[in-house]
């Protein structure tokens, strides 16, 4: 019986429906759209900031004593401590290793060219590491355990895709093409030019790079010369030793337990807050975990990136987190305002049903219904135009699409009946204190 007359009623009021119906599908676009958005920027705008540059830097556990007099770097050879490259890939065997955007070792030495000393940097240009890497498990001494997923086939890494902000006039240098990379500085003080070729002597040994480009950076690389790594380790005498490696990697800003692990050491914390401080990504921990997966290697923080990046984000996200409560407060009042429109012009048809003998109880019954369904219905279109707005957001200001997530959909369609309902009781009050016989009259 109430379903009939639910369904003749909004049948019978179907401007009136529309209109609600509006009201309330606006107001969960808006939601989708803005929601959504917030929650996809600081992922979105993180991998936006790794364009600047790597937040991590390892280097061997007894790191040498190097002294660095500009872009030149001077390390006795008593002093010299390396890395194993055959080991880089273990990054990506880590319990966050998803999140390890990039890295790029490097091994450096300072040689002659053209009667001028630079430094000659080998690195990892764009290199395909191969890491067949299972699912696997992670155990704590809380008793928990946690699975991640597989990671198969290869993965292309190095500077390229560290630094994409890099500019090169020219081209980059392609793994195995035995090219070079100049600085734009050192390049104008040996008057060369990409196509050219370069001559670079150390201890007596001499080797010839191919220019392929000159790199514009701002910093002290302009004055470097950059070669793939295996050229660098057969001149330097090195094979398969590097002395760093630059890591890229998305990170949680720290709170107050990331900031205690920090104080009094990981292995310090509880059962529980250490497993949780481990399976959060904060920059400590995944530094922690690099140092478990590298041997003989310590892993540092860089802080002034971090924290600046984390700063902006903090910022960014509170900008859409207000401009979401705005624009859903606003909207929450459109549908407010129009619902009881609907309502107060509904009073004669109250006052009709109170006549027939309607209880209050009944009355509100089947108006609260009729305003749930309207709500769950546009709820429903306002979700789908949601997810639509949600990704042109995505390819208007990050060029890529952002996909609205299911369980806010879910939420969407839960909270939008609730609103309309929210928006129908105070006029419901309102109409149904008014005694039959007065809004029969009024009318």
């Amino acid at each position: 019986m109430l379903w009939r007359l639910v369904r003749r009623s909004m049948r019978e009021r179907r401007a009136h429906v529309a209109l609600t119906l509006l009201a309330v599908a606006v107001t969960a676009a808006l939601a989708t759209a803005l929601l959504g958005v917030t929650f996809a920027i600081r992922e979105r705008m993180a991998r936006e900031l790794r364009a600047f540059g790597a937040n991590i830097l390892i280097v061997p556990r007894s790191a040498p004593l190097a002294v660095t007099v500009g872009s030149l770097r001077y390390v006795p050879s008593q002093e010299e401590a390396y890395l194993e490259e055959s080991e880089l890939a273990r990054l990506k065997t880590i319990f966050w290793r998803h999140n390890i955007v990039a890295f790029a070792p490097f091994l450096s030495r300072t040689v002659e060219v053209a009667g001028q000393r630079a430094l000659l940097v080998g690195t990892w240009f764009d290199k395909r590491v191969d890491v067949p890497v299972p699912s696997r498990r992670f155990s704590f001494a809380s008793g928990a355990s946690r699975e991640v997923a597989a990671v198969e086939g290869g993965w292309n890494t190095g500077l390229e895709a560290l630094v994409p902000s890099w500019q090169v006039d020219g081209r980059w240098v392609r793994e195995g093409s035995g090219g070079a990379l100049v600085g734009r500085a050192l390049a104008a003080r040996l008057a060369i030019e990409p196509g050219q070729t370069l001559e670079v002597e150390l201890e007596g040994r001499r080797a010839r790079f191919p220019v392929h480009g000159l790199l514009r950076t701002g910093g002290v690389e302009e004055d470097q010369i950059f070669v793939e790594l295996a050229a660098a380790q057969a001149l330097f005498g090195r094979p398969g030793r590097v002395e760093k490696v630059q890591v890229s990697a998305l990170v949680t800003p720290d709170n107050a337990l990331a900031v205690r692990a920090r104080t009094v050491g990981p292995e310090s914390l509880p059962p529980s807050e250490y497993e949780t401080w481990y399976c959060t990504p904060y920059l400590d921990s995944i530094v922690f975990q690099i140092e478990e997966a590298l041997t003989g290697a310590r892993g540092t923080a860089i802080r002034q990136v971090a924290e600046a990046e984390q700063a902006f984000l903090g910022k960014v996200t509170g900008v859409f987190v207000l401009s979401s409560a705005l624009g859903l407060a606003t909207a929450g009042l459109g549908v407010a305002a129009t619902t009881a429109r609907a309502i107060f012009e509904r009073r004669a048809e109250v006052g009709l049903m109170k006549a027939l003998g309607g209880d209050r109880r009944q009355i509100a019954r089947l108006l609260l219904v009729e305003a749930g369904v309207t709500g769950l219905g546009g709820g429903i279109v306002g979700a789908l135009l949601g997810v639509a707005l949600t990704r042109v957001i995505g390819l208007w200001v990050f060029a890529t699409p952002i996909e609205s997530h299911v369980l806010l959909l879910l939420a969407i369609l839960g909270v939008a009946p609730g609103v309309a309902l929210l928006g129908a009781l105070g006029p419901l009050r309102a109409a149904l204190a008014v005694p039959a016989a007065t809004t029969l009259s009024a009318e």
